[in-house]
C-alpha cells in the first residue's frame, strides 16, 4: 500500500512537470538528488578535502581542477520505494583527468528513470468531494501507464589559477589554491505512455535544454597562516548553477505552453579538516547552503581513518544521512550512503578507479 502512494504520489509530481510555464520551480528535479555516496553521507553536499568520488563536477566545477590522474567513477541509487524494489532509478557514470597545468577535464552522464507510473483519469467527483484519492489507490480511475526517463550529459574544465599567493618580496608566498570552473550540460526529460495523448496530446513527448554552471574555491593549509603544525586543511566554495536559467523546450502540440526553465541558484559551502595523529586519523566538518526554492542548509562530518576508512554523518533537508567509505591500495574507492526519507530510503553505493595507478 505504501509503494502505491509513492507511485500516485509521483505520478502527480512528473505529469505536474508536463505543464511547463506552472512548473519553472519543478523543472528537470531530478538534478536535485545530491550526486555521489560521499556528498550524500555529509548532508548532500561535497568538500575538495580528500575527495576521490568523481563528483566534483556537480557541485562545484572548479574542483575538477584537484583531480589526480585518471579517474573513472560510477553510482548507483535507489529513489523512492526499497532497495530491492524501487519507484525511481539513478545512476552515474564518469571520467576525469588531470591535464596538467592546474587543468583538470570531466565528462560526465547522469540518468534517473521511472517506469510502470499509474496514469489515472479526473478523480473529480462533486465540489464537496473534489477528489477522490482513495480511488486512485484502489485503481478507480487507471487507465495506463507511463515511463519517464531524464538525462543530463556534462563536460567540465577547471583551472587552478595559482598554488601559491605572493605577499611580495619583504613578506613570504603562502601555499594556496584557488581554482575556477565551467560546466557545459545537456538536459533531456522524456515521458511515453499509451494514452498519454489524452493529457498532454501526444503519446511521446519530451524536452531539452542546454545550460552553464560556473564555480570558485579557495583552499589552503591554515597551518601556513598561523604558523602552527597542529592545525590542518581549509575550503571555501561558491557554485552558481544553471547561470542563465536554462531554457528548457518541450516538443508538446501546445506551442504557446512548451517552454520552462531550470532557475538560477547558488550553493556556498565551508569545510574544514582537523588532523589527529596521535590516532592516525582525522575529522572532517562541513557546512553548506544552497539558494534553491526558500533555501536548504547541510551539514556533516566524517571520521578518516589514514587513508582507509571513513564514517560519515550529516543532516540533509533536516534528513539524516549515514555513510561509510573504503581505500583498497589508494586505487580503488568504495562508498556507502543512506538516507532517511518518508518517502522511501535511498541507499547509495559509489566506485571510483584510479586508472593511472593500475595502468
Amino acid at each position: 500500500m505504501i509503494k502505491t502512494h509513492l507511485k500516485i504520489l509521483l505520478a502527480l509530481l512528473l505529469m505536474y512537470g508536463l505543464v511547463p510555464i506552472q512548473a519553472q520551480n519543478y523543472t528537470a528535479a531530478f538534478l536535485e538528488i545530491p550526486l555521489g555516496a560521499r556528498a550524500l553521507a555529509l548532508g548532500g553536499q561535497f568538500t575538495p578535502i580528500d575527495n576521490n568520488d568523481g563528483s566534483g563536477f556537480y557541485w562545484n566545477p572548479a574542483a575538477v581542477a584537484f583531480v589526480n590522474g585518471q579517474l573513472v567513477s560510477t553510482m548507483y541509487s535507489n529513489q523512492f520505494g526499497t532497495l530491492g524494489d524501487p519507484l525511481s532509478h539513478y545512476f552515474h557514470l564518469g571520467y576525469s583527468q588531470n591535464m596538467g597545468g592546474g587543468v583538470g577535464l570531466s565528462v560526465n552522464w547522469i540518468r534517473n528513470s521511472v517506469s510502470n507510473i499509474p496514469l489515472n483519469e479526473s478523480a473529480q467527483l462533486n465540489p464537496n468531494d473534489p477528489f477522490d484519492f482513495a480511488g486512485i489507490v484502489n485503481g478507480r480511475y487507471n487507465i495506463g501507464s507511463f515511463a519517464n526517463a531524464s538525462d543530463a550529459f556534462f563536460i567540465t574544465f577547471a583551472k587552478n589559477l595559482f598554488s601559491r599567493l605572493d605577499f611580495g618580496w619583504q613578506y613570504f608566498n603562502l601555499p594556496i589554491d584557488l581554482p575556477v570552473g565551467i560546466t557545459f550540460k545537456y538536459v533531456r526529460e522524456g515521458f511515453s505512455g499509451n494514452r498519454l495523448d489524452e493529457f498532454v496530446g501526444a503519446n511521446s513527448v519530451s524536452g531539452t535544454g542546454i545550460g552553464v554552471d560556473i564555480g570558485t574555491m579557495l583552499r589552503f593549509n591554515v597551518n601556513d597562516f598561523v604558523g602552527s603544525k597542529s592545525l590542518g586543511m581549509m575550503a571555501l566554495g561558491l557554485t552558481v548553477r544553471d547561470l542563465f536559467n536554462t531554457p528548457v523546450t518541450w516538443n508538446t502540440p501546445d506551442k504557446n505552453n512548451n517552454k520552462a526553465a531550470i532557475p538560477r541558484s547558488t550553493i556556498v559551502s565551508l569545510s574544514y579538516q582537523q588532523p589527529l595523529p596521535f590516532l592516525s586519523s582525522s575529522i572532517l566538518g562541513v557546512i553548506s547552503r544552497d539558494t534553491r526554492y526558500n533555501g536548504i542548509t547541510s551539514i556533516g562530518a566524517e571520521y578518516r581513518y589514514r587513508s582507509l576508512l571513513a564514517l560519515r554523518v550529516g543532516s540533509f533537508d533536516r534528513q539524516l544521512t549515514l555513510g561509510a567509505g573504503l581505500s583498497i591500495i589508494r586505487a580503488l574507492f568504495i562508498d556507502y550512503a543512506y538516507q532517511n526519507s518518508e518517502l522511501g530510503s535511498p541507499h547509495r553505493i559509489s566506485l571510483s578507479l584510479r586508472l593511472d595507478e593500475w595502468l
